[in-house]
C-alpha cells in the first residue's frame, strides 16, 4: 500500500472523529445529474482524484433523492434540482459524513439514510486500511516506547553510581571560597566573571618576575587573553582571560565500550602533534634542565606533562599559587578534550578510565596534586568533590588509593552523612571492610550527627580490630594516661604499620578537638578484659597502596614501602607505573639493526626447534663487541669536543 493512500486513510479517520462545521457547506448552485453506475469498490480510494469524483458524485445523488419530496425545491428544465435553504445543505453535510463512515450511496435515498444511523452501534468491518493503520499505530508504538525486556540492573551498584555521582559545581574551588568568605575573598578573581580588575598595590605585581612571569604568557606565541569561546563552561575548570592564548595541541578523548548497566569507559587520545611535543617533552626530563622545560611550556602553554613538570618546579620553590594555577591550567585543557557524552554520564558516576594508559594515568595525577593545593587553601568541600571524582572513575580497582583518605576529606568538608552512606555500600563491604580508617571515621560521622551510641560502638569495633592505631593516636595526640586496653599495642606486620602511620598522620586533627578526645579517652577507657588481640593477617602492600604512599611525598611514609614494592621504575610524572602498561605509541624510536633483526628470527627458530643455546652465544658475541667498539669510539668523541 502507497503512502498516499494510508495518509488520505489517516485522514478519513480525523474527520470521522471530528464534528462538522456550520460554515463548512458547498455552493448553492452546485448541480450534478444523476448518476447510475454501480457501487465503486473501497479499492477507489486507492485510485486518488477519480475516487474523490465518484465520491462527490455519489453524494449529490443522494440529496437529489432526498430532495425530491421536499416541497422546498424547484426543479429546472434541464431535470437537475436546486436546493434552497440551509437545513437541506446541513443535511447534506451530515450525509457527507455517514457516506465517508460507511461507504458511497447506491442512490436508495431512505435505506443508505437510516444505515448511515445504524452503523454507529454496529463496528465495522475491517478492511486493509484499518489493517494498515493498525500496523502503523503498533509499530510507532513500539519505537517511542521502552522495550519490555529491559536490562536488570544490580541495585548496590546503582547505590555506589549514586554516591559517585559528581556535581560540577563543586568542583570549582572559587565557588566555595565564596561561600566561606564572600565575593570580598575574590576580588582578584572578578575580572575573570566580566567585572573590572583589581586595583594593585604600587609596587606589588605578583605576575611579573621569577616562574610566574616565565609560565604566564606574557610573551607567549599567541598572545594573552583566551577567546570568548575557550571561556565557555568548562567541566573541570573554569578559564581566566590572562592565560595565553592557545589550542589543546591535539588532546582528545574518546569513547572505548559501553556496557548494559550504563557505565562508559572513555580514554584520552594524543594525535600525532601532540605525540611529537610529547617526545619534546622526554627529551627535555633527560637534560634534566629547568629552563628548557619552561621554554617548551612557553610554546606550548596547554601540554599536559610540561605542566605538570613546571608545576613541580615552582612547588619546590614555595611558589604554591603558580603550582595551583599550572594545574587548573591543565584540568582546563581536559575539559576541552572530553567527549560529549562524558559530562552526562561523570554526573551519574557512570564514565571511567583504563589505568593501564599513561594518556589516562597523567588526568589521575593532576586531579590528585590539585587535590593538595585544594587542602592547603582549606577548601574541602572542592577537594572532597574530585577525591569522588577519582573514586568514581575506577570504584573496584583504585589505583590511587582515594579510599584511604576520602572518609577524612568528607568529614573536614562537613558531609558525615555521606560518609556513613559510602560505608555502608557494598563497595566498601567487600573491598574495603578491612581498612582501619573506615571505623575511625565512621565514629566520628556518628559523633558530628550526635549519635553518641553509634559512634562509641563503631569506635569500640576499631579497637577491638585495630588497637595497634588507637596507641598510635594517643601517642601523637600527646595523651599522657594511655588506657590499659590499647597500651604497649603495636602493628605486627608492614600492612599495618603503613596503614596506622597513614591514618594518624592525615586524621590527628581531627581527633584532636576536646569533644572527640573525651569520646577517645572513654570508649578506650574499657577494661582490658573486654579487648581480645585479632588474628594476624599478613597482608602484603600492593603497587597501588605504595603509589599512594609515594603521592604523599612525605619521607616518613615513603620509608615504609617493602623494599620489594619500591624496586620498580618509577618517576615523578609516572610513579609506579602498573603492570600492565598499555602505551599507544613509542616515545623513543628505536632504531633497527638488520644483524639484530637476522639474530632474533633465528632464536626464535631455535626456540621452536628446540636447540642448544650454545651456537645463539656464539652468534651474539662478534655483535656484543661492536657494540662496545661504537660507545668506546663516542666517549673518544665527545672528549675531543670538551677538549
Amino acid at each position: 500500500m502507497s503512502s498516499r493512500a494510508i495518509r488520505k486513510a489517516q485522514r478519513l479517520r480525523e474527520e470521522q472523529l471530528q464534528p462538522p462545521k456550520a460554515e463548512d457547506v458547498e455552493s448553492d448552485e452546485a448541480e450534478q445529474e444523476v448518476d447510475t453506475r454501480p457501487k465503486p469498490s473501497l479499492f477507489a480510494l486507492l485510485g486518488g482524484d477519480d475516487a474523490d469524483e465518484e465520491e462527490e458524485a455519489n453524494i449529490e445523488e443522494d440529496d437529489i433523492s432526498n430532495e425530491a419530496t421536499t416541497p422546498n425545491s424547484t426543479t429546472k428544465p434541464n431535470g437537475s434540482i436546486q436546493s434552497s435553504k440551509l437545513p437541506a445543505k446541513k443535511k447534506k453535510k451530515k450525509k457527507k459524513a455517514s457516506t465517508q463512515l460507511n461507504g458511497p450511496s447506491t442512490g436508495k435515498t431512505k435505506t443508505s439514510s437510516h444505515t448511515s444511523f445504524e452503523s454507529k452501534d454496529v463496528a465495522p468491518k475491517e478492511d486493509d486500511i484499518d489493517l494498515a493503520l493498525r500496523s502503523l499505530a503498533s509499530t510507532s508504538l513500539d519505537t517511542s516506547s521502552p522495550s519490555t525486556e529491559t536490562t536488570h540492573l544490580d541495585p548496590e551498584l546503582e547505590k555506589v553510581s549514586s554516591l559517585l555521582s559528581i556535581d560540577t559545581q563543586y568542583l570549582n574551588a572559587a565557588n566555595e571560597m565564596r561561600r566561606l568568605f564572600g565575593r570580598a575573598a575574590l576580588e582578584s578573581d572578578n575580572h575573570n566573571e566580566g567585572g573590572p580588575p583589581p586595583r594593585r598595590r604600587r609596587g606589588h605585581d605578583p605576575g611579573r618576575g621569577g616562574l610566574a612571569a616565565a609560565v604566564g604568557g606574557h610573551h607567549a606565541p599567541g598572545g594573552r587573553g583566551l577567546a570568548g569561546l575557550a571561556l565557555r563552561r568548562n567541566i573541570f575548570m573554569a578559564g581566566k582571560e590572562e592565560w595565553p592564548r592557545g589550542t589543546s595541541g591535539g588532546l582528545g578523548m574518546e569513547l572505548v565500550a559501553s556496557e548494559d548497566d550504563g557505565f562508559t569507559e572513555y580514554r584520552f587520545v594524543h594525535n600525532n602533534a601532540y605525540q611529537d611535543v610529547q617526545r619534546q617533552f622526554e627529551a627535555c626530563v633527560e637534560s634534566m634542565d629547568p629552563q628548557r622545560m619552561v621554554q617548551l611550556l612557553h610554546f606550548n602553554p596547554y601540554h599536559i606533562s610540561t605542566l605538570l613538570q613546571v608545576s613541580e618546579i615552582a612547588k619546590q620553590e614555595q611558589d604554591h599559587s603558580t603550582s595551583g594555577e599550572l594545574l587548573e591550567r591543565a584540568l582546563f585543557s581536559f575539559g576541552r578534550a572530553v567527549h560529549s557524552t562524558f559530562a552526562s554520564n561523570l554526573a551519574k558516576g557512570k564514565a571511567g578510565f583504563d589505568f593501564s594508559r599513561p594518556e589516562n594515568r597523567e588526568f589521575w595525577l593532576t586531579a590528585w596534586r590539585y587535590m593538595g593545593n585544594l587542602g592547603m587553601r582549606g577548601t574541602w568541600r572542592t577537594s572532597y568533590e574530585w577525591g569522588k571524582l577519582l573514586l568514581s572513575l575506577d570504584p573496584e580497582r583504585d589505583p590511587y588509593c582515594v579510599r584511604l583518605v576520602i572518609d577524612q576529606m568528607a568529614l573536614r568538608a562537613r558531609q558525615p552523612q555521606q560518609v556513613l552512606d559510602l560505608f555502608d555500600s557494598r563497595l566498601y563491604r567487600d573491598h574495603y571492610g578491612r581498612l582501619p580508617n573506615v571505623h575511625m571515621s565512621k565514629a566520628l560521622a556518628y559523633h558530628a550527627l550526635g549519635q553518641a551510641d553509634a559512634s562509641r560502638r563503631s569506635l569500640f569495633s576499631a579497637i577491638k580490630d585495630h588497637p595497634w592505631v588507637l596507641a598510635r593516636l594517643f601517642q601523637e595526640l600527646s595523651i599522657d594516661k594511655i588506657p590499659p586496653g590499647i597500651w604497649g599495642s603495636q602493628p605486627r606486620t608492614d600492612w599495618e604499620k603503613l596503614m596506622s602511620e597513614l591514618y594518624v598522620t592525615r586524621a590527628k586533627d581531627l581527633w584532636s578537638t576536646p569533644e572527640a578526645t573525651a569520646l577517645l579517652v572513654e570508649v578506650c577507657s574499657i577494661p582490658e578484659t573486654a579487648f581480645a588481640p585479632p588474628p594476624i593477617d599478613d597482608i602484603p602492600v600492593t603497587l597501588d597502596e605504595a603509589r599512594h604512599v609515594a603521592l604523599t611525598e612525605k619521607a616518613n611514609l615513603i620509608a615504609l614501602i617493602p623494599r620489594g614494592v619500591a624496586a620498580g621504575s618509577t618517576s615523578a610524572g609516572d610513579p609506579f607505573p602498573p603492570v600492565d602498561d598499555l602505551r599507544s605509541y613509542e616515545l623513543h624510536e628505536r632504531r633497527r639493526d638488520p644483524e639484530w633483526e637476522a639474530l632474533e628470527a633465528e632464536i626464535r627458530a631455535d626456540q621452536e626447534t628446540g636447540a642448544t643455546g650454545g651456537s645463539i652465544l656464539d652468534r651474539l658475541l662478534p655483535l656484543f663487541r661492536r657494540a662496545a667498539r661504537e660507545q668506546g669510539g663516542a666517549e673518544e668523541d665527545d672528549e675531543a669536543d670538551d677538549d
